[in-house]
């Protein structure tokens, strides 16, 4: 695959990667965007929307969820790794300080850990599926073969990622355009074989009585999807030399791409009346097409694997006393690892039980995203980050703040993760306030987190204002560090 000039490289160091090596243009990113965001999530989350709406308001709902999530990944990532060319967690530092910026960390690794587990799964059953469709094994061994080739599919992603995943790379746009074209053809074959009435005539799987409390969990399913993206995007658009190259791509490849395809899904789990696309695959397609479509979708779960795989390793990677002990083969292991527990004793409860899941990233990354784009857009960090202090592990650093610590990143992301559980209970995923079908949970997350962050944060600048001109200790301040 290749870039503006030459083969595109894949940096294994979170250092900030110099623009004469930022060699992605605009299609390049936006065909990795759209190799990462379209794969099984993209199916598992329509078979979920089923469940609230029909296909006219699941596509509104859908699509609304998508680009507004999007939207905020975007504000939050794209200026400062463009910008300086730094991956997502090492851009967390200034707001949640050295030692803090690991929750940042915490928040990745979980999130790539959590779809990774979905991918392999799916990866799974498809294979499996594939084998009992074409008569290879019975339907009493499909659950061990599901096992056997996750596993399998673990493997093959660490050896890929390992080796730099040159071969990968290659075929990124390939798989992208194939899915891309598996998915229409997905819908032509749905269409003439139930028509457009059938389809817009089904009725959710399990909705509500509450019309509107349907439309806004959809949206919000929509939005906490798309909040997974903000663990990718620094790893990917620092290899783009400017925000204008990586704005579009990103929000068609991350916010309108997958969602298409999960759009897809949600018909064809409306009509069929299953949302596991396993069961709805063969059923919509016949067997043989049934068979070309899990095993298109299986592979491009590898792509999209190797995507979190590496960003999950890459931060990993920039803990110090990770990299100056480990090989990176190791770290990937060690990364890859969970997944494996996962796969091996939880599968059908973690698969059964995504929502939840994605309804946990809404609660530690929404906040997040607040408090990054009120530190960029309100207090000026655009104009004042210094590079060496996000490389400086101890209190030599001007974002060590208090022990390692920024306090009005810490209080702003506990509140706004607070207001989130106020709002819904994300292990049911049921609402606890009349406000969520009306505000999402995700949205006010945000808000309260950047007005939070903004307001501590101007408070403590002016403490540092006061203690300079009555020639005391300086304090070092929370919120913006110093201008170059």
């Amino acid at each position: 695959m290749k870039g503006g000039s030459g083969m595109i490289r894949i940096p294994r160091s979170s250092l900030p990667v110099p623009l004469g090596e930022r060699n992605w243009n605009g299609f390049v990113l936006g065909t990795v965007c759209a190799t990462a965001g379209i794969a099984t999530w993209s199916f598992v989350v329509g078979g979920s929307s089923a469940s609230y709406l029909n296909a006219k308001m699941g596509m509104a709902a859908m699509l609304a969820g998508g680009l507004i999530g999007q939207l905020l990944v975007t504000l939050a990532t794209i200026p400062v790794s463009t910008k300086h060319g730094i991956e997502t967690v090492i851009s967390t530092k200034p707001q949640l300080g050295i030692r803090g910026s690991y929750l940042a960390l915490f928040m990745q690794y979980a999130t790539a850990l959590g779809w990774n587990a979905v991918l392999m799964i799916f990866f799974g059953r498809s294979a499996a599926s594939i084998l009992e469709v074409t008569g290879l094994i019975d339907s009493s061994a499909r659950s061990t073969a599901a096992t056997v080739f996750s596993v399998v599919g673990i493997v093959l992603v660490w050896i890929l990622v390992s080796r730099g995943a040159k071969s990968l790379q290659k075929v990124g746009p390939v798989i992208a355009i194939a899915i891309s074209l598996m998915a229409v053809y997905l819908l032509v074959v749905l269409f003439r074989a139930h028509g457009s009435g059938e389809i817009f005539s089904a009725q959710p799987l399990a909705p509500s009585p509450d019309r509107l409390l349907n439309y806004t969990s959809v949206v919000e399913l929509l939005i906490v999807s798309t909040w997974g993206w903000w663990t990718y995007m620094g790893g990917m658009v620092r290899m783009v030399d400017t925000a204008r190259k990586a704005v579009l791509p990103s929000m068609l490849g991350l916010g309108v791409a997958w969602v298409v395809v999960a759009i897809v899904s949600l018909y064809s789990s409306l009509t069929t009346g299953e949302a596991d696309p396993t069961v709805w695959a063969p059923k919509v397609a016949g067997d043989v097409g049934g068979v070309i479509v899990l095993l298109f979708v299986a592979f491009a779960n590898i792509g999209s694997t190797l995507v979190g795989a590496y960003v999950a390793t890459l931060g990993v990677f920039q803990i110090p006393q990770v990299s100056s002990r480990l090989r990176w083969r190791v770290v990937a292991a060690v990364v890859l690892s969970p997944m494996l527990v996962v796969v091996l004793f939880f599968a059908t409860e973690f698969y059964d039980n995504v929502d939840r899941f994605m309804a946990f990233i809404g609660l530690m990354i929404a906040p997040m995203v607040g408090i990054q784009i009120a530190d960029w857009y309100l207090m000026g960090r655009r104009r004042s980050l210094r590079i060496s202090g996000l490389y400086r592990h101890n209190s030599t650093s001007c974002y060590w703040y208090l022990g390692g610590f920024n306090p009005a990143g810490i209080i702003a992301l506990a509140l706004g993760s607070l207001t989130y559980q106020l709002l819904l209970n994300p292990v049911t995923y049921e609402p606890r306030s009349d406000l969520f079908k009306y505000l999402t949970a995700s949205l006010p997350a945000v808000l309260v987190a950047a007005v939070v962050y903004t307001v501590l944060g101007r408070l403590w600048s002016r403490r540092l204002e006061r203690s300079e001109q009555g020639g005391a200790e300086p304090v070092t301040d929370v919120s913006v560090a110093p201008k170059t």
